[in-house]
């Protein structure tokens, strides 16, 4: 007697690793992975090394003994991620953060650090590294695989200056842009709170889809309120010159970067204005807006326009979802 063989799971396999779309997101995902290594490799330094071996001082955190790559976060606000993720119940070092309740509001990558380090603090700076490139590799597949859909902006997403700072600093924007565009195109409730507690500000490019803006504000909310119960901290104790209109900060601290962000602030501002897209609007005046905290450090302002390139890459007209087809 003949038997049927079952034909769904192979036939599945098969349909999706000879789908263009698939071949296009693992040729953007590998372009924008050697991209982000290169980049890393190239900005390493010595005393990145030597950040750590202080700050393990410091804290009293064993950061273990690594290739000087996974150390390029030392210096700037990796070594908080990193001592976060070591720490992130307020049981010791954490306690010595500067602003740490403001710090906290973006602890999302540094709980999943931990979880991936095991609670190890010699496997915190590998786990940040390979979220980062995780995260990186993830926004270059979608940036292909959703090529045909958004045509050649899409391209904007692997080209977001933010992925790549974030990634050498061992900072929160590649995973924050990750789930923005989840949330955005994608499976929307669960990247929302993902998003909320891990780079909530991106939420301005959530305007105008009022339930899932809301769901980030609750999730950055919760966040705030575990902050003030774990540290003795403030409510805001925020850096008090963190944004300010008119936009003087860019030109109290000049810099080729810094205008360059500016101008694609006040673009985002102005199409969004003309287009009645509230999600432009705010992002784009957000970015205006910086102060002089951020734009001290040019590359600070980098990392805070992230999700401008998202909005350029996918939200040029109505938004819908993906079909099951697609």
């Amino acid at each position: 007697m003949a038997i049927n063989q079952p034909q769904g799971s192979s036939a599945t396999r098969a349909s999706f690793l000879t789908d263009q779309r698939v071949r296009d997101g693992l040729f953007a995902a590998v372009i924008a992975v050697f991209a982000a290594v290169t980049i890393r490799f190239l900005s390493a330094s010595p005393l990145d090394y030597t950040h750590y071996s202080v700050l393990g001082d410091l804290t009293g955190i064993d950061f273990g003994d690594w290739p000087n790559i996974f150390y390029t976060g030392g210096g700037g606000d990796g070594e908080v991620f990193a001592v976060l993720a070591a720490d992130p119940f307020g049981n010791g070092p954490s306690q010595l953060i500067l602003s740490v309740v403001y710090r906290y509001l973006r602890i999302g990558m540094s709980w999943l650090a931990f979880g991936l380090s095991f609670g190890q603090e010699g496997l915190v700076l590998p786990a940040l590294f390979v979220i980062g490139l995780g995260a990186v590799a993830g926004v270059g597949f979608l940036s292909g695989f959703w090529r045909e859909r958004f045509g050649l902006k899409s391209w904007a997403l692997v080209l977001n200056p933010a992925l790549y700072v974030g990634f050498v600093g061992d900072t929160a924007e590649p995973l924050g842009i990750l789930l923005l565009v989840f949330a955005l195109v994608g499976t929307g409730y669960w990247a929302a709170i993902a998003l909320g507690v891990t780079r909530p500000t991106f939420g301005t490019a959530l305007f105008g889809r009022w339930k899932l803006l809301s769901v980030v504000v609750a999730a950055a909310i919760i966040v705030h309120l575990v902050a003030l119960l774990i540290f003795d901290g403030s409510m805001l104790d925020s850096p008090s010159d963190s944004f300010g209109l008119p936009p003087v900060a860019y030109f109290t601290n000049p810099s080729v970067v810094g205008f360059l962000v500016l101008g694609s602030g006040a673009f985002t501002l102005i199409f969004g204005a003309v287009r009645r897209d509230l999600a432009w609007i705010a992002s784009g005046l957000l970015v205006v807006a910086l102060g002089e905290a951020v734009t001290l450090h040019p590359v600070n302002a980098v990392r805070a326009a992230g999700m401008l390139p998202v909005l350029w890459a996918v939200t040029q007209g109505p938004i819908s979802r993906p079909s099951k087809a697609s």
